[in-house]
């Protein structure tokens, strides 16, 4: 019984830690700016618009450009 009692506490301690850290951002996480464009909706938008994240089909990467030309800043 001691045994699973402090099975439990330790579950309860691992639990509790995963869900504190879980409001941090990727960014945030040690990642760096290399995901940043992640949070910029209008950017996301437009690739949702295009099929970015769909199979390949042709104009694909023309398509991709024209919204990181229009919503990244320096048009990466």
């Amino acid at each position: 019984m001691k045994t699973a009692r402090l099975a439990l506490f330790a579950a309860l301690i691992g639990l509790g830690s995963l869900l504190g850290s879980a409001h941090l951002s990727p960014a945030a996480a040690g990642w760096g700016s290399q995901y940043g464009w992640m949070g910029n909706k209008s950017y996301m938008d437009c690739l949702k618009y295009v099929g970015a994240f769909g199979a390949d089909y042709p104009n694909r990467n023309k398509n991709i450009e024209t919204c990181k030309r229009n919503y990244l800043p320096g048009g990466r």
